[in-house]
């Protein structure tokens, strides 16, 4: 099982989507600043987009996200979750 997940920086400057099929140590990667891509984000939240069984829908799946039909959805989210208060998930 795959999930597709996303992460927003506290300031809600910066974000990031990824996939991975072992999401604690894939957060965990993230808050020891293993992934370049996201290593100055700070504190962060993040959310799970969706879950797939296959690698290859997986992939297809982070692609949809970062296309710009996807990160218009995102954008709905992405104002919703702006006014809701922090987690301790970063």
């Amino acid at each position: 099982m795959y999930t597709i997940y996303w992460i927003i920086n506290e300031n809600f400057t910066k974000t990031y989507i990824g996939f991975t099929n072992d999401i604690k140590l894939r957060i965990h990667y993230h808050k020891s600043n293993k992934v370049r891509t996201s290593e100055n984000f700070g504190k962060f939240r993040i959310f799970a987009l969706e879950k797939v069984n296959a690698l290859e829908d997986a992939r297809n799946r982070e692609k949809y996200w970062k296309s710009c039909a996807g990160r218009k959805k995102l954008k709905i989210y992405f104002k919703k979750i702006k006014n809701m208060p922090p987690s301790s998930s970063g």
